[in-house]
């Protein structure tokens, strides 16, 4: 895995020393029903290489994180026994080969149509915290944990517009629709301590802002 994430890296270096490039920053919301908030986030960081009109591929770095509903057992009272926090996270590193449709110079306001494939690598991590609760005395109530880590390979995909910002510079805003292949249900299915299973590749909402150079002026 490691080796791989180095050759991702690699293509940067191996473009044009002139080739345009921007740094990002990027927000995701994924909808799923298993997890609190009908949902989880993702956060990163990243790096765009125009290679040509119609190529930007970018390298990122991002991280998942979301909780599963709690899961608490009952007595026949209605008295809490036990309680399970379970939540998942990943740490992935993803290419993009960015596919522009549109390839012209734009100005302040105009959008570009792309396309997003993507390949991941991630470090998966779920964790559990199962309490069972002393009902004669809270205070000594028992808490394990447990964690479970996974890499994994995956492939996602996305579409969306790139909104230019600036006639100065090359900032831009994209809003994208996203179909996540993270998939971190194998190892939340694991760590609990029932026998659901989970799959939390679905469509998720993001936004990237991108940082560039200043304009050329002739």
């Amino acid at each position: 895995m490691k080796k791989n994430i180095f050759y991702f890296l690699l293509i940067l270096f191996s473009m044009h020393l002139n080739a345009q490039v921007r740094a990002s920053i990027d927000l995701g919301l994924y909808r799923h029903t298993d997890f609190k908030e009908s949902g989880y986030i993702q956060g990163g960081l990243g790096l765009e290489v125009k290679a040509y009109k119609f190529l930007k591929p970018e390298v990122a770095v991002s991280y998942y994180y979301g909780s599963l509903e709690d899961h608490n057992k009952l007595d026949a009272l209605g008295n809490t026994t036990s309680a399970a926090k379970v939540n998942g996270s990943a740490l992935n590193f993803g290419f993009t080969p960015k596919i522009c449709l549109s390839c012209g110079e734009y100005g302040a306001g105009d959008a570009l149509l792309q396309i997003l494939p993507i390949y991941n690598i991630s470090r998966i991590e779920a964790q559990q915290n199962y309490t069972t609760i002393n009902q004669n005395n809270p205070s000594q109530s028992k808490t394990e944990k447990d964690i479970v880590t996974e890499w994994q390979q995956s492939l996602g995909i996305g579409i969306g517009v790139d909104i230019i910002l600036s006639d100065k510079n090359y900032d831009s805003l994209a809003v994208n629709l996203y179909y996540t292949g993270v998939n971190m249900g194998k190892a939340l299915g694991e760590v609990e301590s029932t026998e659901t299973r989970y799959d939390s590749r679905t469509l998720g909402f993001g936004l990237n802002y991108y940082f560039g150079f200043k304009k050329k002026i002739d």
